[in-house]
């Protein structure tokens, strides 16, 4: 073999190469997979900064073979051959992604008479660019970097979400860090029939070049990267969730409409709220409690000045199917009661010069602590749970920093920089009550790693702003997000950051957000509307002032009764979307799905960005444009679709000018699905 500098190692499922430099491990996971790990021989694996329930999705029947100059790993489907410097991988013997190498040919550098030497024909490069590299970058840490041959024709699809319109990542640079409203979740899924998975936590960039994949991460001794593959986009999903986790089921009853603004300041205002939407016969499934309830960041617990009886009043609500949430937030100051405490136990999030302030002259909980975790669930029981509140809010779960400089900060485990990513994914388990079982309760929070689906990350798309381009973005961000495996996904109807609130811009706006999140998985109402109303106390939970209303009934009769008819819909379709709810469970389906995932042999359906199916029988296009009267929609062949208000059947495969008034959106029925018989039942006749 070619290996004459390096040791293999080759056992039943696997193999090991290692030369003065590097150890590189490459095994069969699971059906259809092969994960790759490689890292400096004088450091090691390690576990932690990676996937740490990363299961094998079934039983791995991976074998090896040794030829004259390559490693062939075969399983299943999938093969990965390696050569002495780079990995190729193959589905069903067609290439499908190819390491990035531009060596000499080893005979090249012999050191003699060179004239005697046959020079192969094969291709060779004077460039000396190795597939996988670790370049020292001080403290004894490197950044890892990975490249594979880049194609301007393939389509990746995922990533988690990215405020942009670009829904096909090839081409694009992005990077891999959690921001409010950036969620980073290194999953790709290609039209070349592959699941990619970046299995490291460190703060990073990936820029899927039309010449080359490159994927860096600092401040790492590992490379650990997963391909999967399958017959199709839904096998490819299913392979991925099998290994890194499915969400629980979700209880049917939270399914209606979430009532939300920043923020409620009493309970008499929450009350009026309540009783506001009773009066209109609607019943709220969750009804939420924002920030500054508190007496300070870090005491968890109501300022009872403004929130006495708020137990009484859970309980109360709870008999009409209506849950409380409350928000948390994992900022504290020194005014909060737990705050020494939290100094001495280091169990806060600290910058290499020992100073706490790290976001609006606070500090931030250490969630990777464990002791933390335990003190956070305590204080959640004591001040919450014991009212009749299981409901919360992770925010702020990126952490959001004043400064993005993660390699300046300490955490239990070490640099804040090696591990940035997988701190939303360590805030949900502190939050879970049991977290060594299945939660069927769902936790909002602003940001999600890996394995976060398994403890009920219900992800919304932070602080957004309000704008028809806004919406158009929020899109594409929950169709990405449900392919990487976050399928419970929201967003703020009418955007976070609103100007004049009653304009009749923002009143369309309104509408039309209204009217694409009753075909999302989760519907609803938050934001930030102007103008605001004053504070109403010098201390707790007074002290932060309050948006302007932003209940259904708030921005004029014509919009209420279209946000109010757009609710029946969502609730006479309760049935079918607890259905694809239970698919997602099982499956690891997305709720909203590209069309390339029910329809993959149409290539149409790879190309299409705003056009989405809630579910597998029901497409949704949304109006995202100000003032449209009319909007393409593809439809993909294969079979006809209803138009659910018209009834009108339109043939696949074609491209139709549907008009559209403030009081619709296109929204078509696959012919022959159960469904068909219910629409009128549905939508009216």
């Amino acid at each position: 073999m070619l290996f004459k500098s390096k040791e293999v190692i080759v056992s039943e499922q696997s193999f090991v190469v290692k030369d003065r430099n590097q150890c590189l491990k490459v095994e069969g996971w699971g059906r259809d997979t092969v994960r790759v790990t490689c890292y400096p021989n004088h450091k090691g694996f390690d576990p932690k900064q990676g996937i740490e329930e990363l299961e094998k999705n079934v039983l791995t029947t991976a074998t090896v073979t040794e030829t004259s100059d390559q490693l062939i790993l075969t399983n299943n489907r999938l093969t990965a051959t390696y050569d002495g410097e780079k990995l190729v991988f193959y589905n069903n013997g067609t290439i499908i992604l190819e390491e990035y190498s531009r060596k000499q040919s080893q005979v090249r550098r012999t050191v003699g008479i060179d004239t005697h030497i046959p020079i192969p024909d094969e291709p060779t490069s004077s460039l000396n660019i190795s597939p996988r590299e670790f370049t020292y970058s001080g403290e004894n840490t490197y950044q890892a970097t990975l490249r594979f041959e880049g194609d301007p024709n393939e389509k990746l699809y995922g990533m988690g979400g990215y405020q942009e319109e670009n829904f096909n990542k090839n081409g694009g640079t992005y990077e891999l860090m959690q921001r409010n409203s950036q969620t980073s979740i290194p999953f790709y899924l290609s039209d070349k029939q592959y699941g990619f998975i970046w299995n490291n936590a460190a703060i990073g960039e990936v820029t899927f070049g039309y010449n080359q994949k490159i994927w860096k991460s600092n401040n790492t001794n590992l490379i650990d990267y997963l391909v999967t593959v399958g017959e199709n986009p839904k096998q490819i999903i299913e392979n991925y969730t099998q290994m890194t986790g499915r969400t629980p089921r979700l209880e049917p009853e939270l399914l209606g409409l979430w009532q939300s603004k920043l923020r409620y300041q009493t309970l008499d205002e929450l009350r009026t709220v309540y009783e506001g939407y009773n009066q209109r016969g609607i019943s709220l499934s969750v009804l939420v409690v924002d920030y500054y309830h508190w007496t300070s960041d870090g005491d968890f617990a109501f300022d009872s000045r403004y929130w006495e009886g708020i137990e009484d009043f859970a309980e109360e609500i709870k008999k009409t199917g209506t849950q409380l949430m409350v928000s948390l937030w994992p900022t504290v100051t020194e005014e909060s009661r737990y705050y020494q405490s939290y100094r001495n136990n280091q169990l806060l999030i600290r910058s290499v010069t020992n100073k706490d302030s790290l976001f609006a002259g606070k500090a931030l909980l250490d969630f990777f602590h464990p002791e933390s975790k335990t003190f956070l669930r305590q204080v959640l029981d004591e001040n919450y749970r014991s009212k009749g509140i299981s409901l919360f809010w992770a925010d702020q779960a990126e952490p959001e920093m004043d400064v993005y400089q993660h390699k300046e900060y300490l955490i239990y485990e070490g640099s804040l920089e090696k591990y940035a990513n997988k701190y939303p994914l360590h805030y949900l388990q502190a939050i879970q009550k049991n977290p060594e079982r299945s939660n069927t309760e769902p936790t909002l929070i602003r940001s999600a790693w890996f394995n976060a689906q398994k403890y009920g990350a219900l992800a919304w798309s932070g602080d957004i702003e309000s704008s028809f381009d806004s919406l158009r973005r929020q899109v594409q961000v929950g169709l990405s997000m449900g392919i990487s495996g976050i399928t419970w996904w929201t967003s703020d109807i009418g955007g976070f950051h609103s100007g004049n609130s009653q304009s009749p811009v923002f009143k369309e706006l309104m509408i039309r957000w209204f009217q694409f999140a009753v075909f999302s998985p989760i519907l609803r109402m938050h934001g930030d509307r102007q103008p605001h109303t004053q504070k109403i106390g010098n201390s707790g939970g007074g002290v932060r002032t309050s948006g302007g209303p932003n209940e259904i009934w708030s921005f004029g009769e014509e919009v209420e009764g279209i946000l109010t008819r757009f609710i029946h819909i969502r609730t006479r379709l309760k049935d079918y979307i607890r259905d694809v709810y239970n698919e997602s469970a099982t499956k690891g389906l997305p709720i909203m799905r590209s069309l390339f995932i029910e329809f993959p042999d149409d290539p149409k359906s790879w190309e299409e960005t705003t056009h989405y199916l809630f579910g597998s029988d029901l497409l949704i296009a949304p109006v995202v444009t100000e003032g449209a009267t009319h909007i393409p929609v593809y439809l993909p062949k294969g079979c006809n679709w209803i138009q659910v208000f018209t009834k009108k059947v339109y043939p696949g495969g074609q491209i139709y000018k549907i008009a559209v008034t403030l009081n619709t959106i296109p929204v078509f029925c696959k012919e022959g699905a159960p469904l068909e018989h219910h629409l009128a039942d549905i939508f009216g006749n």
